[in-house]
């Protein structure tokens, strides 16, 4: 439900109403003709008129994806999470602090397990239980360290 402050009004009624549906609801702040609105995450405004986005699973869909995307790597034995959680509770990042050990078994001729990740639906949330959903453990290969390697590369030079 969105929520409007008509002009005229004074700054602190502007303020006030900010700080109520923005930085308490996190509703966003958009303004037409003078007039402040307060919106939902699912509504547009259009000419003065609050409107239900009709794009809005799409974007939302999108914004799942582009966040997925910013946390895991695609390889072609999945997708690997950059940061991983530890047996002890600590957090590793994947390429930087893993990669050259997984390396060294692989040369060494051992077979070193990982959690990969299928593509998840990005219609739904990404919460951790359907992410641990999607997990499956494969043996990395040297494929795959040369995909991680191209990976480290991309990242550092941006490419």
């Amino acid at each position: 439900m969105s929520y409007k402050l008509e002009k005229p009004y004074t700054d602190i009624q502007r303020a006030d109403f900010v700080v109520e549906y923005n930085h308490r609801q996190g509703l966003k702040i958009e303004t037409y003709d003078g007039n402040l609105y307060a919106l939902e995450p699912d509504e547009i405004l259009q000419e003065g008129i609050v409107v239900k986005n009709p794009d809005y699973e799409t974007e939302l869909a999108q914004s799942r994806e582009e966040l997925f995307k910013s946390k895991f790597f695609q390889t072609s034995l999945g997708w690997i999470r950059r940061k991983v959680s530890m047996k002890d509770g600590s957090t590793k990042d994947f390429l930087s602090d893993l990669l050259m050990q997984i390396k060294m078994g692989i040369d060494a001729g051992q077979v070193i397990p990982i959690v990969t990740y299928n593509t998840p639906t990005f219609t739904q949330e990404l919460t951790e239980e359907y992410l641990v959903s999607l997990q499956a453990n494969k043996a990395a290969t040297p494929e795959f360290i040369q995909e991680c390697l191209s990976q480290l590369v991309s990242d550092f030079y941006g490419g």
